[in-house]
């Protein structure tokens, strides 16, 4: 099993190879990329709360490539007309095309936003699901941003590691990056391994997500 996700996850890599992105580590942060106004009024809109659903999950994942179903603590609220509008718009695929330097297209019609709230809330390890190359994620608030060392932790040199192997060591080469309100990440969520740990604190953080798949 573990040598048949290797490969594939080999073959994911060679597949994206010229990303820019990929060559510069495989994600960056950037403040300002999107206007506070919208991000005032995506936050409004994921806390008016349309589809709501409530994830929990204990989680036993033996996922080893991409998707499965990761431990989670966590509410997802479907994306709204603000969100639709940014995730639609030419200047933000341009910006995410540029970063990568290859052609890229939205995953899907609409995005969604994530809202972890309380000690126990979090993603565990996972990738990606196929056709999410690129994640942008974009905190729209944080009650404690720099609470626990950060928001998210990446596994870098983790590209072609079944997730199984970190999961047996998730000490290991791990690397935890803070996200502050109005930050927007972009990573390669498809390839390296990544998860939202527990703030163990009354914490509250919302943010938007959009996927994006690379067309190669």
């Amino acid at each position: 099993m573990s040598c048949c996700a290797a490969c594939e996850l080999r073959t994911e890599l060679s597949r994206l190879r010229h990303s820019a992105l990929l060559h510069a580590g495989g994600y960056g942060i950037y403040r300002g990329l999107i206007d506070p106004r919208w991000i005032e009024s995506m936050l409004a809109e994921a806390m008016a709360g349309g589809q709501r659903l409530d994830q929990v999950a204990s989680g036993n994942d033996t996922e080893d490539v991409r998707g499965g179903e990761p431990a989670r603590h966590i509410v997802c609220v479907e994306g709204g007309p603000a969100q639709d509008q940014l995730f639609a718009s030419g200047a933000l695929q341009s910006f995410v095309a540029n970063e990568v330097k290859l052609p890229i297209r939205p995953c899907g019609t609409r995005a969604s936003y994530s809202i972890y709230a309380g000690p126990q809330a979090h993603l565990d390890i996972h990738r990606d699901v196929p056709g999410c190359d690129l994640a942008l994620i974009t905190c729209l608030h944080d009650s404690d941003p720099l609470a626990g060392e950060g928001a998210i932790d990446l596994w870098l040199d983790g590209l072609t590691t079944p997730l199984r192997e970190i999961r047996a060591d998730v000490e290991q080469q791990r690397s935890r990056l803070a996200l502050l309100p109005g930050d927007s990440l972009l990573i390669h969520g498809g390839l390296i391994p990544h998860r939202i740990p527990p703030p163990g604190t009354d914490r509250l953080r919302v943010v938007s997500l959009m996927c994006f798949e690379i067309v190669t």
